[in-house]
């Protein structure tokens, strides 16, 4: 057996290390990459040379201090890696993204109810963008985020049933574009982004991203592998059904119907779902009778969920996040309490519950970033 390694594949491979040291790190100079790699100086040297000529890699700048100053590198901004459209059931984000991680939001519209009304309101936005930002043609892509159940590798909408949106093509659809498209499910991405950019979730052997939007949605991360399933239904925790026919989570657990039942307090204003919620969070802390036993109710769900997950999956750690993203920074000693009373000790022991780390945009957002820098680095 030839165990002789093949010095093309090496180098390519050390190419993607460094590039994606980089991407994680923000930037660096030479010589500490070459202490974070381990790889030979002359490598990083030659490697360094060929990320900058291929415009993936630029100077950033000089370090400070009394010595010899160190060129500092970092990903390029010179193009868009992606351009994301975050649907939810009222309102689409869109935003561009860059190869060191970073995105920037561009617009938002309320979601069509319809489909080909939706599709006219894309080529518009995209047409403006594409006018006004540079592309690779080899590296950039079109990336949707959809709230339902998604055929990644097919490009295929299976069905969203919050949007009322089934079997769709997307690649075909958005054709006109002559752009690549990929579809994920918005929880898969938020899960995506987690991993990118937290400590916690590359550590982990078992992660769990628990969405929450107009419905409520979750994903399975195993040994850093997003699982999908059979039928690209795995993690759809909404649909689980806890107790009879009206008791499915994504009833239970929809912000959306949280905000409905205390609409009389919050209001029934132009607001976003994000900001009624920080109205029902001032209205708990403000001792509202009424306002306090929905919410408790609600928390108590979140919990029976949380025990269900835990109970289920026994993950390393487990993520809050989507249209909300500070439920456990705000609720958590209570989530926790009502968590501990019906979960074993030995069995939520290690367990970490938290927010996502990303607090300004829906972090599936960020994950449609992600999700195109992943697949650069796998195809570089």
């Amino acid at each position: 057996m030839n165990t002789k390694l093949n010095p093309i594949s090496m180098k390519r491979e050390n190419k993607k290390l460094i590039l994606r040291y980089l991407i994680e790190k923000g930037q660096s100079s030479r010589m500490e990459i070459v202490r974070e790699t381990k790889l030979a100086q002359s490598a990083i040297w030659r490697i360094m040379g060929e990320l900058t000529s291929e415009g993936l890699v630029e100077e950033r700048g000089v370090t400070t201090g009394k010595r010899r100053k160190p060129v500092i590198y970092g990903p390029t901004r010179s193009f868009i890696t992606s351009v994301i459209y975050n649907v939810e059931v009222l309102e689409t984000l869109v935003a561009v993204g860059f190869l060191d991680g970073s995105w920037r939001l561009i617009e938002r519209f309320p979601t069509p109810t319809d489909f080909e009304s939706f599709r006219e309101r894309v080529k518009m936005s995209f047409e403006k963008i594409v006018a006004n930002r540079s592309v690779r043609e080899d590296i950039t892509k079109v990336v949707f985020s959809l709230p339902g159940m998604v055929n990644y590798e097919r490009k295929f909408l299976i069905y969203a049933p919050n949007l009322k949106w089934k079997n769709i093509d997307f690649q075909r659809a958005f054709e006109d574009l002559k752009m690549e498209v990929f579809v994920e499910n918005d929880a898969n991405l938020s899960l995506l982004a987690e991993q990118f950019f937290s400590k916690d979730m590359k550590k982990s052997k078992v992660a769990f991203f628990l969405y929450f939007g107009e419905g409520i949605g979750g994903a399975i991360s195993v040994d850093g592998n997003i699982v999908r399933g059979k039928n690209s239904a795995a993690g759809e925790i909404g649909h689980v059904i806890l107790d009879g026919d009206n008791s499915e989570i994504e009833r239970l657990l929809s912000v959306s119907g949280l905000i409905n039942k205390v609409q009389s307090w919050v209001g029934t204003g132009e607001n976003t779902i994000g900001e009624k919620f920080q109205q029902l969070k001032r209205l708990w802390f403000l001792g509202q009778k009424d306002v306090k036993e929905i919410l408790e109710d609600y928390l108590h769900h979140v919990a029976i969920v949380l025990r269900n997950i835990v109970y289920f999956l026994n993950p390393d750690v487990i993520v809050l996040g989507g249209l909300i993203n500070d439920i456990y920074e705000t609720f958590g000693p209570y989530i926790r309490r009502e968590l501990e009373t019906i979960t074993e000790k030995e069995i939520l022991a290690g367990v970490v519950i938290r927010d996502s780390i990303f607090k300004e945009v829906p972090p599936s957002l960020v994950g449609g970033n992600v999700l195109v820098i992943e697949h650069f680095l796998k195809t570089l």
